[in-house]
């Protein structure tokens, strides 16, 4: 198994589906990567007022079974209407506080749940929310014969 994804591959690989609320995946996480959101309509970038791109997170995670599969992780701040959670990127934001760490690595285990949804806009679906559970990936280990060279 290889320990690295081209994007390339993640845009045609299989992406998580969260179409229940329960719906759960999980798996050692083995890409990170990010690039623009566009708008679904024109396929323009999203842009925020201040016209930095709005960034989309895709983090490649291999469950203990199956495929590999892509989470696309964006923010954004809803109110729930049914069940809780937050936007995907703020539910894995929270998760890796709340294990400690400082960063989202490669190695790390994630798991993320659809636990709810928000107040939908006009001509929208109802954004779905998250909760997230993260683990660090355990410290590199380095052999007693390489500590001093030997």
């Amino acid at each position: 198994m290889t320990e690295s994804i081209p994007l390339s591959d993640l845009e045609r690989s299989k992406a998580a589906s969260f179409n229940e609320i329960g719906d759960k995946h999980g798996g050692r996480i083995i890409t990170i990567d990010q690039k623009p959101q566009t708008d679904p309509n024109t396929g323009q970038p999203k842009l925020f007022p201040s016209g930095d791109p709005m960034m989309l997170w895709i983090i490649a995670i291999q469950p203990a079974n199956g495929d590999a599969m892509a989470l696309w992780a964006k923010g954004g701040k809803y109110v729930a209407v049914k069940g809780e959670g937050e936007s995907m990127l703020t539910a894995i934001s929270q998760a890796v506080r709340a294990a400690g760490a400082s960063s989202l690595d490669v190695g790390g285990e994630l798991v993320v749940q659809h636990t709810g949804l928000g107040e939908a806009r006009p001509g929208l679906n109802a954004p779905k929310l998250y909760r997230a559970q993260y683990r660090p990936p355990a410290p590199a280990s380095v052999p007693v014969d390489d500590l001093f060279g030997e």
